[in-house]
């Protein structure tokens, strides 16, 4: 059932996989291989340059210049915009040392977001981030400290005008992480559907083990 939303009266400002998004929204999308994923990003990014929103997409290392040719194809009347399209790998944003530091992550947002509308540089922005750089990362240390950072991006991504679009492949990820990180995360795309997630799980349940999968 789908629960009350406080974004219920904004727009659409985006849309990820044809279903639309409002100011604040952070969602979990669940795809398989990496063609799926260009069908969603590249339109989400795509509309959002056209648009002049600042895009931000976080993707492991070497899929940023495979992802702007992807980008090129889809839409090549957004190249003079592309100056709003940034790309970050992982080694530039969570593994600044080879080690996933959730506050430092949160940090980074916080801080890419004010820059961004304290600069002008425009007035809403688009975030993605391709997760699959966490695979070889996975057990349950990375898991809990992942999950807690999920459920404080929620909250992060209301103190702008910005919506913001977890990426897991499920060729990737299994039930371990897939369950826990889907209580993070308000809203969940999964083959075609945004689904209300009523059993997401606030920021302050985080001091519980058991509320993010640990067993």
């Amino acid at each position: 059932m789908a629960r009350n939303r406080t974004e219920a009266s904004s727009p659409a400002v985006a849309r990820v996989g044809g279903v639309p998004l409002a100011p604040g929204d952070h969602v979990c999308v669940l795809y398989r291989g990496r063609a799926e994923r260009n069908e969603l990003m590249a339109p989400f990014f795509a509309d959002g340059l056209r648009a002049g929103h600042i895009c931000l997409l976080l993707a492991a290392q070497g899929e940023g210049r495979a992802f702007c040719d992807v980008l090129a194809a889809e839409a090549p009347s957004v190249g003079e915009e592309s100056d709003h399209l940034q790309i970050m790998g992982p080694e530039e944003s969570c593994l600044q040392d080879g080690s996933f530091d959730r506050d430092r992550m949160l940090a980074l947002l916080h801080a890419w977001s004010g820059d961004m509308f304290r600069n002008g540089d425009g007035d809403f922005a688009r975030l993605a981030a391709d997760m699959s750089w966490a695979q070889p990362l996975v057990q349950p240390g990375f898991i809990r400290d992942l999950v807690r950072y999920e459920m404080e991006a929620t909250c992060r991504l209301k103190s702008c005008p910005q919506v913001g679009v977890c990426m897991y492949d499920l060729e990737l990820f299994n039930g371990d992480l897939i369950i826990p990180l889907v209580k993070a995360h308000p809203r969940v795309w999964l083959s075609g559907m945004v689904m209300e997630n009523p059993y997401c799980l606030a920021p302050s349940m985080e001091s519980s083990p058991t509320a993010v999968g640990e067993n």
